[in-house]
């Protein structure tokens, strides 16, 4: 399987081009501390259109996130198809002022430039697009207790009933 994923415009035959690739974690850049891509494989084919390039591709992948709850780092499998539509980065947006509303055809259209494509950054975008906006273990996950921090999955809170004294304790006494 191929490792590096940059693929220049000019090598791409008529008949186009056919690429699998496979463990691409350590090729795709870090996001953050809470999600880590694990191992990666992926398949890009690659077609010219005259300077515009079509890739249709495919991609999976083993993501390690904490949950939103209890902070617990967990792995979650991705797996998406794409399709790009790229154009020389000097053709796109060439015409436009910088007032221009894009169209939803506009919208579609990525571009390349120096003649090359990083098959990584295509890639890593599509394994993003992927997460949820909110990351849970479980749905039944109960997260970690606010007063003492104990987990709520594996133990019982251990600091008990406390007496508040926050800013709204005053409209608690307005019950009737």
């Amino acid at each position: 399987m191929k490792k590096e994923t940059r693929v220049q415009v000019a090598d791409i035959p008529e008949e186009g081009l056919f690429l699998n690739f496979s463990q691409l974690a350590d090729l795709i850049p870090p996001v953050d501390d809470y999600v880590q891509i694990g191992d990666t494989s992926g398949r890009l084919e690659i077609h010219k259109a005259g300077a515009n390039i079509e890739i249709r591709g495919w991609v999976k992948s083993i993501v390690h996130l904490c949950c939103d709850r209890c902070l617990k780092v967990f792995p979650k499998e991705v797996e998406t198809d794409f399709f790009y539509l790229l154009q020389p980065k000097s053709d796109f947006g060439a015409d436009l002022s910088p007032d221009h509303q894009l169209s939803k055809d506009e919208i579609d259209v990525y571009w390349y430039e120096d003649g090359e494509i990083m098959g990584e950054e295509l890639f890593r975008e599509q394994i993003l697009l992927q997460l949820p906006m909110r990351v849970l273990c479980s749905q039944t996950c109960k997260g970690l207790c606010p007063g003492c921090g104990a987990d709520l999955n594996v133990s019982e809170c251990t600091c008990g009933e406390k007496e508040s004294h926050g800013p709204f304790e005053v409209l608690a006494q307005l019950k009737v």
